[in-house]
């Protein structure tokens, strides 16, 4: 079993952002599910997912009692699905498209099913196929970097019968899921037993290992046909303010690592703590450092749980200042939400100037900000207020105002950058040939799936440039398909069946506003017809609408199509 850092085997530091469902929740929330997709477009929930999960199907398979089956397809598009089950942002992604929300209705809970069944995969142990025996290759491909990115175009790699080895710098994989995120998110399983699984495919996995240091690029080169590189970010920007170097002056990530990692009760969190930005990460530490405060029970607390943060030093007030309005904050809204829901409270339009203190850090001197012309980013240009400065008292500072490029690393493997980011053609390659790159170090910082992405989509384009395999073909979609019978309209979609009858229709309207896609209208006679049959994802919500009876579907046989997010197209 891959090393696990001491205080992860004592489980989540606070609450449990996304509880795992118990058997009977999860049978009867994905049941809820109204299985959509069509051969011609495919249900929205995974035209916003960027590994492209088939997730009506994993959820018909939590329905109908099989698990484990429900892991082996989600691990088949995401090899950290179980991860990716607790950190993805589901609620701008699959939830956030589920067509339920069109009624105003709450989305299908497709996180919280994910991490059900990944958890019974994972437990089974059979949830990943082994490479095919006729699949083995005799090249080797490097990869730098165990994150995301790295682990998933191994994974990949591997099942594609190739020969991985990982190159990681630290003691322990997972890159920014273990240094990065909230322990109220992830504290690090499944991320061991996600590993197990990539090095059972016959991966291996070196940690101790800086490219530079222990090995050359000339080494790397000389051992593989091909390198992946996905080593994200560095260590969080210096703030570059006078005081920076007090003690509780902390970086994010040092934080959360510490958090996560280090000795239980060894980071005491400060009474008043403040965070310097607007973005995920310091919206992760502001609501981590409210949590820690909090000893109230809840229905996902357990009494070991309740004990530990009872003797935890917590925070009585954190404060988030950002030099922006709240609008312009580049966290997902939702995080905003929560984190004032659960008493942080945002400064906006106000930066710092100094971090105040003699032995220890006792506040920050601020500014007041106005906003300004729109700059490169198109956001407000905020612009200092003379005499406007006021001190925030704090006995704990956090900056998150973004990561380091690793400068050196991309200099020293020759290849073209793109201003702080790797640049990358469509394919994946940088401007080295047979050296590839994706994740964080090619955008600057994205979601964990995006990365996951990345890495798998780098793979295939790696076993196209050593294989001499010319691009697969797009699945082509079906032609669509009319026919008129006795007073019926038949739209189909391959085998897929949306029929009309509009003699029957009395123009109500409901079934045309209940429709997610716009498929549906009524003519100048006020009678229900099809726009447009190819966009329609046999949701059903206009036939259960219906108060005629006017409009009804039929699923066939035939493959869903499965056009993911980001590119619009299939992982090939």
């Amino acid at each position: 079993m891959t090393t696990i850092p001491s205080a992860s085997l004592l489980g989540p530091v606070s609450r449990d952002a996304h509880p795992t469902f118990t058997e009977t929740e999860a049978v009867l929330e994905a049941e809820a599910c109204l299985q959509c997709g069509g051969p011609c477009n495919s249900a929205p929930c995974v035209g916003s997912c960027p590994a492209g999960i088939d997730i009506p199907g994993f959820i018909r398979d939590i329905a109908q009692g099989r698990p484990v089956d429900a892991a082996t397809k989600i691990f088949a598009d995401n090899i950290l699905g179980g991860t990716c089950a607790r950190v993805c942002p589901v609620e701008v992604l699959c939830q956030g498209s589920c067509v339920l929300l069109k009624e105003g209705r709450r989305a299908i809970q497709i996180g919280r099913l994910q991490r059900f069944a990944t958890d019974k995969g994972l437990e089974a142990g059979t949830a990943v196929a082994a490479p095919r025996p006729n699949s083995q290759r005799f090249a080797s491909v490097g990869i730098i970097g165990a994150g995301p990115a790295g682990l998933a175009c191994a994974a990949e790699l591997a099942k594609l019968g190739y020969q991985v080895v990982v190159y990681e710098q630290r003691d322990f994989p997972g890159g920014l899921i273990t240094r990065g995120i909230a322990p109220y998110k992830q504290q690090y399983r499944p991320l061991p037993e996600e590993v197990e699984q990539i090095k059972r495919l016959g991966v291996q996995l070196r940690f101790g290992v800086s490219v530079g240091t222990q090995i050359t690029p000339a080494q790397l080169r000389q051992a593989h046909e091909a390198i992946f590189v996905g080593v994200g970010m560095g260590d969080d920007m210096p703030a570059k303010l006078p005081g920076e170097w007090l003690p509780n002056v902390w970086e994010s990530l040092k934080f959360i690592e510490a958090l996560k990692l280090g000795p239980t009760g060894g980071l005491a969190i400060g009474r008043r703590v403040a965070v310097i930005g607007g973005g995920n990460t310091a919206i992760d530490v502001a609501r981590e450092a409210v949590m820690l405060h909090s000893t109230e029970a809840t229905s996902a607390n357990t009494a070991v749980d309740v004990a530990r943060q009872s003797v935890m030093m917590g925070a009585s007030e954190v404060v988030m200042l950002y030099r922006r309005s709240e609008a312009d904050m580049p966290a997902f809204a939702h995080e905003i939400h929560a984190a004032k829901r659960e008493g942080v409270k945002l400064m906006t339009q106000v930066a710092p100037l100094e971090f105040i203190g003699t032995d220890r850090v006792t506040g920050v001197r601020c500014i007041k900000m106005r906003l300004g012309a729109p700059d490169a980013s198109g956001r407000p240009r905020p612009e200092p207020i003379p005499g406007s400065e006021f001190v925030v008292e704090a006995d704990m500072v956090v900056k998150a105002i973004g990561q380091k490029p690793l400068l050196e690393l991309f200099t020293s493997l020759g290849v073209e950058m793109k201003g702080s980011v790797v640049k990358v053609d469509d394919e994946m390659r940088t401007s080295v040939p047979n050296l590839f790159a994706g994740g964080d170090c090619i955008n600057g910082g994205s979601t964990v799936v995006q990365a996951v992405r990345d890495g798998r989509k780098a793979a295939l384009a790696i076993d196209r440039t050593l294989a001499g395999k010319a691009r697969a073909p797009r699945r082509e979609t079906p032609e669509p398909k009319i026919e008129t019978d006795n007073g019926q309209v038949k739209h189909y979609q391959a085998d897929y069946r949306l029929t009309t009858a509009p003699k029957l229709c009395k123009g109500c309207n409901i079934c045309v506003t209940s429709c997610p896609t716009n498929t549906l209208a009524l003519d100048q006679a006020t009678k229900i017809i099809v726009k447009d049959t190819n966009t329609c994802v046999f949701c059903g919500m206009c036939e259960a609408r219906c108060p005629d009876f006017a409009i009804w579907i039929q699923r066939g046989a035939s493959d869903r199509a499965r056009v993911f997010a980001k590119e619009g197209a299939p992982v090939s």
